[in-house]
């Protein structure tokens, strides 16, 4: 106080620490503590944090893990030079930074300094943003471990158990722009553009020679540019690829909500039960197609199913893939492409009907189409059909322009896509289920933790990004289940 006076602010401080009146009424105000006071803090840290706080949990998760088994580089301490800091520490740093939306080495940097639950948490340590980041880099492939062992974790409580589980997928934006990413016919508007700019150029400067001082360095800029594209080109067609982005190389240009971008393709699978999520891949695939058995088989393998009940969209209809689903035991709940519903409902000859009995297909005229003939096309074998009296036929018009009869083309594996067909209609309450226990995860990394864009290139290293995002949304749904002293007890339980 005799500081303040001292300095001419002594009413200010009566004003602030007495009543004040407003509108004709006496009125006390908050105002703290004098920040000049000396004071002496007899507390711990421990009494700081609050009993309910979740980074109790995450203490006690990364407490109950044999983080070399895992696969994390562990370091004796024993070796010359500067004492290194313990991987435990380091990795409840960053799940507790990806679980409060602080991704950045730097800005965890920050908060190791500044935050109490932090202090708490890594025992005051100040790692700085090299230490951080190197951990992630030297442990990237561990990540994805740690994401799979907390499942069997989970999976040992009970709260998940592989009956019925979900496949999805969604686009998250790769560290690399637009016009980053180049391609064939990208490549050749911009050749077309520069030589475009040259011949101007260069016609402006036959006409006046007096400009040529001025447009000769942008002229030379156009002829750089346009050996720079034609270098990319045949690059492109060197390597045998439609596109190539050039910040970070594993990423792709693919249809994202409708606009074209550069994404990496996230799946992961989703429990029913509780809907945690068991596994995640990481894939530069502009589709999902070629990703149903290889995420199945990851699951039941981690979970030790012999059968499990899969759901997925359409997005994920491929004949073999749902084959070899069902080869591996598992009930697959899908629905066909729309494309390839209309096709059936507006052609003519697949309104005919198949008889598995004598093999042959009957047509809406009542004719025949019997097997004459194997192919196969893209690894897959077909069965042929053709009509015995397609000429005499008066629907021939609306069936079939070809001067030899109408034909019909079988995967010799279609018995078992209609038997997943009929599955699913006669379980469309089952199926209904899909969206709201997949999509869920999917909204809650991208909007409420904000995590709709990658950090870090190339795919083994957003596969570490993608396992801490979704380490994150698991313990999010842990907290929304259960106490913070039932999951510490929980969790060091598991140890014993």
């Amino acid at each position: 106080r005799d500081r303040l006076r001292s300095r001419g602010l002594g009413d200010v401080y009566k004003r602030q620490t007495k009543y004040s009146i407003v509108g004709g009424f006496v009125m006390a105000y908050i105002v703290g503590a004098d920040r000049y006071q000396t004071r002496m803090v007899t507390t711990s840290l421990d009494d700081l944090i609050s009993k309910d706080n979740s980074v109790r949990v995450i203490d006690s998760y990364v407490e109950s893990l044999n983080l070399e088994n895992l696969g994390f580089i562990e370091y004796s301490g024993r070796n010359r030079g500067q004492s290194p800091y313990r991987r435990s520490d380091l990795l409840k740093l960053h799940i507790y930074g990806y679980l409060n939306k602080i991704r950045s080495s730097r800005a965890l940097e920050t908060e190791a300094k500044r935050n109490l639950e932090l202090m708490w948490l890594v025992n005051c340590i100040t790692p700085d943003h090299g230490t951080i980041a190197g951990f992630v880099q030297k442990n990237k492939a561990v990540f994805h471990n740690t994401l799979r062992n907390l499942t069997l974790i989970l999976k040992g409580w009970g709260l998940i158990d592989g009956e019925l589980i979900v496949i999805d997928g969604t686009k998250i934006r790769a560290q690399n722009s637009k016009h980053n990413c180049i391609t064939q016919s990208g490549l050749d508007k911009k050749i077309e553009y520069a030589e475009a700019q040259i011949n101007a150029y260069l016609m402006a400067i036959a006409k006046d020679e007096a400009l040529a001082d001025d447009l000769t360095d942008k002229l030379k800029t156009y002829q750089e540019l346009k050996e720079q594209y034609l270098t990319q080109k045949h690059e492109l067609k060197d390597e045998g690829l439609e596109q190539k982005s050039l910040t970070d190389p594993d990423s792709r240009r693919v249809k994202n909500n409708g606009s074209l971008d550069i994404c990496y393709n996230v799946q992961s699978v989703v429990d029913a039960k509780n809907h945690f999520v068991v596994d995640i891949s990481t894939t530069n695939d502009i589709n999902d197609q070629n990703q149903l058995y290889t995420m199945a088989q990851k699951a039941s393998e981690l979970l030790e199913k012999e059968s499990s009940t899969i759901l997925a969209d359409t997005g994920y209809y491929n004949g073999t893939e749902i084959k070899n689903c069902v080869d591996a035991g598992m009930n697959v709940f899908i629905k066909k492409l729309k494309r390839i519903m209309l096709q059936r409902i507006m052609n003519f000859a697949k309104k005919s009907l198949y008889n598995g009995e004598t093999d042959e297909y009957t047509c809406q005229a009542g004719d025949r189409l019997r097997f004459f003939e194997n192919t196969s096309k893209n690894g897959m074998k077909y069965r042929k059909y053709k009509c015995i009296d397609c000429n005499s036929c008066k629907y021939k018009k609306d069936c079939t322009t070809s001067s030899s009869g109408r034909t019909i083309q079988r995967w010799v594996y279609e018995d078992v896509l209609e038997t997943v067909y009929n599955e699913t209609l006669n379980n469309n309450e089952v199926y209904k289920q899909r969206r709201c226990i997949v999509e869920h995860p999917f909204w809650t990394i991208k909007r409420s933790l904000g995590y709709s864009f990658f950090l870090r290139r190339r795919q083994e290293n957003v596969d570490a990004e993608v396992a801490s995002m979704f380490i994150a949304y698991n313990f999010k749904r842990l907290l929304s289940m259960f106490s913070t002293e039932e999951l510490v007890t929980k969790f060091e339980e598991s140890v014993m």
